[in-house]
């Protein structure tokens, strides 16, 4: 079966779909790790901080992908993706728009679930900054200007 000049198969189409979804899903963590970045920066805060608020901003990120694919049912975001693509490059047909939202779905629980081990990692981070022994200096020092 020959194909129109100009026209890709339905597997090109869902790949171009695919490779634009994960150029907007690298957009939207590099806002969020500037957010993070400026919220550190501009706070001047002690580096235990630093890694708390990198933790937050990514678990906030990892949160909103999530409600981002909830709200793919209604189909508005898919469609707003959908028209960022040539018309000739779109997957046609209802089940071209299911696999363009299935495939929309994987990318973003993918970085919803690389957010949420970077909050993680942030999190081990701030404890082993701070440090065990901080509270017990604290609690020794209260004590000796006590006596």
């Amino acid at each position: 079966m020959e194909e129109c000049p100009g026209v890709t198969s339905q597997e090109d189409a869902v790949d171009t779909f695919r490779d634009t979804a994960f150029g907007l899903s690298i957009w939207y963590a590099f806002l969020a790790t500037l957010a993070a970045v400026l919220l550190v920066t501009l706070n001047d805060v002690e580096a235990s901080t630093a890694f708390l608020v990198g933790a937050n901003v990514a678990l906030i990120f990892a949160l909103v992908l999530i409600a981002k694919v909830r709200s793919l049912h209604d189909g508005a975001v898919v469609q707003a993706l959908w028209r960022s693509l040539p018309a000739h490059a779109r997957p046609r047909g209802d089940a071209g728009q299911r696999m363009a939202q299935s495939a929309l779905t994987e990318m973003w629980l993918r970085f919803a679930r690389g957010a949420a081990v970077i909050a993680m990692v942030f999190c081990a981070l701030a404890y082993a900054s701070h440090g065990p022994g901080n509270s017990a200096q604290a609690l020794q020092i209260t004590h000796q200007h006590d006596e």
